[in-house]
């Protein structure tokens, strides 16, 4: 298992730039690894979000603050997530971490970052590679969306409690 961690961090690292016959360099999508990280997150909130077809609000407890996942829209095939982090600042010594919306591809079982603090879409169709640019954005933008979104589920799924709603005759406590 320890050789697969080395391995996909060592091919991230390699460059994904290559020089075109201008001698300016050429974004490349690896589009194995970026589907692989989709189906990883997938997995990772369907552990999340029990009884996502009759439920539309998640909490979780996280050493300093609170991660509040809600549904923001519900389709045959798709649903968008809101990620949001309710951060304790006597408690946490550390940015607070974006806003994110999800979206699953149950036909797939993929999950896909589309918006980051409001902002979407990450890495929007025709970004351009040249730095800077009117939007602010890598090329690479939406693959390091998905990256963070994996390893804060990771974070999420270590170290969070979920809260539950109790009813009891009727009454909820």
């Amino acid at each position: 298992m320890a050789l697969l961690g080395e391995a996909k961090t060592r091919r991230r690292r390699q460059s994904k730039m290559s020089p075109n016959g201008n001698g300016r360099a050429v974004y490349r999508v690896d589009l194995s690894s970026y589907h692989a990280d989709c189906d990883a997150n997938y997995l990772r909130l369907t552990k999340l979000l029990p009884e996502l077809s009759q439920r539309a609000l998640w909490r979780y407890q996280l050493p300093g603050g609170t991660l509040v996942l809600r549904v923001v829209e519900r389709s045959r095939y798709t649903t968008e997530v809101s990620l949001a982090a309710e951060v304790n600042l006597n408690e946490c010594q550390w940015l607070e971490p974006p806003d994110l919306t999800v979206r699953l591809y149950h036909d797939a079982c993929m999950a896909e970052v589309i918006k980051a603090n409001g902002r979407g879409p990450v890495g929007g169709k025709g970004v351009d590679t040249a730095y800077p640019n009117p939007r602010m954005q890598r090329a690479d933008e939406r693959p390091q969306a998905n990256r963070f979104l994996g390893e804060w589920l990771e974070y999420c799924l270590a170290n969070g409690r979920a809260e539950f709603e109790l009813v009891l005759d009727g009454q909820r406590f």
